[in-house]
């Protein structure tokens, strides 16, 4: 028996208090991450805006296999946010636009109904050539064939899922437009978590299911902030959590005989909770880099050190050693070694003790001695997976989640409380 099949399926129980209590505690990491933006200045604000989106359209395509240029994703979203203090090497093709623009309608445009029209449009955009692949598809209009999602070889086929028939498609779709235009009695997070559900499992056309399915999700977790920009990826998370998506999505698909889905909003607020943490750790770097180059704006730097250090400030190199440098920076060890050395004379790097070969240099974000006494209390926490660094701030529980190598270092007494304080709420001295 399949969700669907269920009498009056799309009314749905789960454990009321409980999940409330889940998207409680979402939603009060989304306000804290809201708060977070509004410490950013204008252009670091649009600049993080213009990569969490990124990030989403490139993942949500990639769950379904297809990737995408990352830079052409990008140059659409600056062109469309009208972003002029980022350059982009990408190429702006009419897809890439359509397929930005879908996006950003789901998202800024939450409140305005979802209708069939809007639905077909999005579906345009996702296949402006009629096609998939090199096999001509339904677009702009409800598939016209029955479905099922199947895995295996010839003769040792599993059905994963069976959608309606394509007869019932119409009705079911206007069914679910007028749940999702008209539900106002659960909040934002659930409504996002069911309409997802019975988006996919309608599954109204050809292609592009998932993909319009998680738009639609987003457009209901929009109405949360009202619209006022993207600086999460619920797309980003799933995909590092695919098998576990199409897991617990089978089992609702297939095993909801008494309309019970506590289980996928379980994992649905979980994962956001998730997606929430990694756009905290990426709005923390922002910040940290922001004051660094306040910090340093009388320093100064030489071409090649600017470039390699935003490398390294933006996260995309992980050890800062002069073997690094030399690659990043393509010159010779001896010429990373003096780039190296003229900023720890400067002050801006410092050596980690204990590391005799291949030296790892920290970044000083700001000066250490004055930074660190407005901290107490400095721990190590475990948590849903991961390790995060929790303190009091003048008074104020501080919390961030640190990288496995920098817990690896920790550990191994490479970097101490102090290190990881000052690499990680550098950020905090500017509000």
């Amino acid at each position: 028996m399949w969700i669907y099949e269920r009498y009056d399926w799309m009314h749905f129980d789960w454990e009321k208090d409980r999940i409330a209590v889940l998207a409680e505690n979402v939603s009060a990491k989304i306000g804290f991450l809201h708060g977070r933006v509004a410490s950013l200045a204008e252009d670091d604000r649009s600049g993080a805006s213009v990569e969490i989106l990124t990030q989403d359209i490139v993942s949500s395509f990639r769950i379904e296999g297809i990737n995408l240029n990352t830079e052409d994703v990008r140059s659409s979203i600056v062109r469309q946010l009208g972003v002029t203090h980022i350059q982009t090497n990408g190429n702006s093709s009419h897809f890439m636009e359509g397929v930005v623009d879908m996006m950003l309608d789901a998202t800024r445009n939450y409140h305005i109904p979802l209708d069939k029209e809007r639905l077909f449009g999005w579906h345009c955009a996702l296949f402006p050539t009629g096609r998939r692949g090199s096999y001509p598809t339904t677009v702009g209009d409800y598939r016209k064939d029955d479905v099922q999602v199947i895995s295996g070889s010839m003769g040792r086929e599993k059905v994963h899922f069976m959608a309606p028939p394509a007869s019932d498609v119409n009705d079911y779709m206007e069914e679910f437009m007028y749940w999702f235009n008209n539900e106002s009695g659960i909040s934002s997070i659930i409504k996002s978590a069911i309409s997802h559900l019975i988006f996919v499992s309608i599954h109204p056309f050809d292609d592009g299911n998932g993909r319009i399915g998680r738009a639609i999700a987003d457009m209901a977790l929009a109405g949360i902030d009202c619209g006022r920009g993207r600086f999460f990826s619920m797309s980003r998370e799933i995909e590092k959590e695919k098998k576990d998506y199409y897991a617990i999505l089978e089992k609702t698909q297939r095993f909801c005989y008494n309309g019970d889905i506590s289980g996928w909003l379980e994992w649905y607020i979980g994962c956001l909770g998730r997606a929430i943490d990694d756009s905290l750790a990426t709005l923390s770097g922002i910040l940290n880099k922001s004051l660094f180059w306040r910090e340093f704006s009388e320093m100064k730097f030489s071409d090649r050190q600017r470039k390699v250090l935003n490398i390294f400030l933006d996260g995309k190199e992980a050890k800062l050693t002069a073997q690094n440098w030399a690659r990043l920076g393509a010159v010779s060890l001896d010429t990373a070694l003096r780039d190296i050395a003229d900023l720890v004379e400067k002050g801006i790097l410092s050596p980690y003790s204990g590391h005799a070969r291949k030296i790892e240099y920290a970044i000083n974000y700001v000066k250490t001695d004055e930074f660190l006494r407005h901290f107490e209390n400095i721990q190590i926490e475990d948590g849903e997976g991961a390790h995060y660094l929790s303190a009091m701030y003048d008074g104020t529980t501080v919390r961030e989640r640190i990288s496995g190598l920098d817990y690896e270092r920790f550990v191994s007494g490479i970097m101490t409380t102090a290190d990881l304080v000052h690499k990680y709420m550098a950020y905090l001295s500017a509000m």
